[in-house]
C-alpha cells in the first residue's frame, strides 16, 4: 500500500531478537505454547513519544461526531513518526493475506493537571466500520452473516472482502510489572500455538504481570466517543485462550453486543440465526443499531422456510407485519450480497452502547479524511484503579508503550510498532 505520510525521521532497524525472546520469555508456563522463534519485530531506535503541557478539547461520550479538527494547541507538540508492518507470528496464525501490509502512524500527545490526550493519524484506503451485517442468501434461502476474513482463492486472489471494522491498539506497562514488556513491547506477550494454523493469543509470563491495553474499535467510536479499556493478564497458567479483558463494568451489556438470536423455523424443529432487531427502512447511521434505538427498529419474531420475517413492534409483542427479502427493491437484491458489497438493506450485526464502569476510562474521537483516520485519546493520569487494570501517568516518569492497527479489512492481523517510549516534558 502507497503510504502518503512523510518519511520517518526516527532511524528504524530490524531486529532478530532470538536470544531476547529465549531469555527474556523463558519464565512463560503456558501449557503447550510457545513464542515463535521466528519472529523479527520491528523495534524503533528512537521511537520517543514526547508528551507536552496542553489541554485537547474532545467531543464528550455518546456526544456528536468529531469533524475531524485539529486544534492549535497541537500545532507544536512533537510528532512521533513511526512505520507499522503486519507480521508473521508463524503457523499460519495470520492466514487473511496481509502480511507484509504497512502504513505509517503519526502520534502527538499532550498532558495537563488531570489528563493524557493522544492524537494519532494513519492512512488507509477504506472507512471501515461495519461488522458482520446480515444478508439474504436466496440459494439457501437462509440470513447470513457476512465474515471478519477474506475469502481466497485456490491461486491466492480475495473473491470476497472482510468485512470488519477498523482498530486501533495502544499498550502499556501496568507498573512496570511486566519485564519483557521493556524490550519488546507488546511481541513480549504475544505467543503463538505450536500447532500450524492455531491462534497467535496475548498474555504475560507470570501472575504479577499486568498489561493495559486501549481498543479504539472505530464502530464503538464513530457511535460513542469511546474506546475499550482492556488488560492483558498471565490467566494462571491454565488454558491457550487469549487473557485480554475488559476492565470492570457495571453490567456485562455495556458497549451492546451481537445483533444475533437463534430461532426455529416456522413449523419446524430447525434452528437458523437471524437478527434480533431491524429497522422496516434499513435506514442505519454508521452501520449499527445503537441500544437506545431498539425503540425505533421492529423486533424478529419469526421466520419461514424462504426466509421470510415477522417482526413486532417489541420484543414478545404481537405481530405486526412481515418483509420479503425476495421481492424488495430493484431485482429483490436490497436485502442480499450485492456484487463484494451488500444492498442498501442489509441489517447491521452490531449492537452498540456505553461503555460504563472503568471499561469506559478511555474518551475517543474519530475521523475518516477520505485517505486514513484521525484519532482522539483522552484518559485521567490517574484512574484511581483498585483492580490494577489501569497504567498511572500521575507520577509523570516514561512510560514503555506499543501500538496495533487494524485496517484496509485486516481484522486481527495488526500491523504492529513496538519498543516505543512516552516521555513527559516537565
Amino acid at each position: 500500500m502507497k503510504n502518503v505520510f512523510k518519511k520517518n525521521k526516527y532511524s528504524i532497524s530490524v531486529i532478530v531478537i532470538l536470544t531476547a525472546i529465549v531469555a527474556g520469555l523463558s519464565n512463560c508456563t503456558k501449557h503447550d505454547q510457545v513464542i515463535n522463534p521466528n519472529v523479527s519485530p520491528v523495534i524503533l531506535q528512537d521511537g520517543i513519544l514526547t508528551s507536552l503541557v496542553g489541554t485537547a478539547t474532545l467531543q464528550a461520550i455518546g456526544g456528536t461526531a468529531w469533524d475531524g479538527t485539529i486544534e492549535s494547541v497541537w500545532n507544536n507538540a512533537p510528532k512521533l513518526t513511526v512505520h507499522a508492518v503486519v507480521p508473521d507470528p508463524g503457523n499460519g496464525a495470520f492466514p487473511g493475506g496481509f502480511i507484509g501490509t504497512s502504513t505509517d502512524i503519526i502520534m502527538r500527545s499532550l498532558y495537563d493537571a488531570n489528563n493524557i490526550y493522544l492524537l494519532i493519524e494513519w492512512n488507509c484506503s477504506q472507512k471501515n466500520v461495519k461488522s458482520a451485517q446480515w444478508y439474504y442468501n436466496p440459494v439457501t434461502k437462509r440470513w447470513a452473516q457476512e465474515i471478519g476474513t477474506p475469502v481466497i482463492d485456490k491461486d491466492g486472489i480475495i473473491t470476497r472482502p472482510p468485512f470488519i471494522q477498523d482498530q486501533f491498539v495502544i499498550m502499556f506497562d501496568i507498573a512496570n510489572s511486566t519485564p519483557a514488556f521493556a524490550a519488546n513491547s507488546c511481541y513480549g506477550a504475544c505467543h503463538v500455538l505450536p500447532t500450524p494454523g492455531a491462534e497467535a493469543v496475548m498474555y504475560t509470563n507470570g501472575p504479577t504481570e499486568k498489561l493495559d491495553c486501549w481498543r479504539a474499535r472505530m464502530l464503538q467510536v464513530v457511535n460513542m466517543n469511546q474506546a475499550n479499556d482492556t488488560y492483558i493478564d498471565w490467566g494462571g497458567g491454565l488454558n491457550n485462550a487469549n487473557q485480554v479483558h475488559n476492565d470492570v463494568q457495571v453490567n456485562t451489556t455495556d458497549g451492546g453486543g451481537n445483533n444475533r438470536q437463534t430461532i426455529k423455523i416456522t413449523g419446524t424443529n430447525t434452528n437458523v440465526n437471524v437478527p434480533v432487531w431491524m429497522k422496516i427502512s434499513g435506514s442505519y447511521s454508521n452501520s449499527t443499531i445503537l441500544s437506545s434505538d431498539t425503540t425505533n427498529c421492529v423486533f424478529v419474531s419469526a421466520v419461514d422456510s424462504n426466509g421470510i420475517i415477522s417482526y413486532a413492534a417489541a420484543r414478545g409483542g404481537t405481530v405486526t407485519g412481515t418483509i420479503d427479502p425476495r421481492s424488495t427493491g430493484p431485482n429483490g437484491t436490497d436485502f442480499q450480497q450485492v456484487g463484494k458489497g451488500d444492498g442498501p438493506l442489509c441489517i447491521p450485526g452490531s449492537l452498540v452502547a456505553p461503555y460504563t464502569g472503568s471499561r469506559g476510562n478511555v474518551t475517543a474521537n474519530a475521523y475518516f479524511t477520505g485517505t486514513g483516520w484521525r484519532l482522539l485519546l483522552k484518559r485521567a493520569l490517574n484512574t484511581n484503579d483498585v483492580y490494577k487494570q489501569d497504567v498511572d501517568f500521575s507520577s509523570l516518569s516514561d512510560q514503555s508503550f506499543g501500538v496495533g492497527v487494524m485496517f484496509n479489512g485486516a481484522d486481527n492481523q495488526h500491523a504492529v510498532a513496538a519498543g516505543l517510549k512516552l516521555v513527559f516534558k516537565k
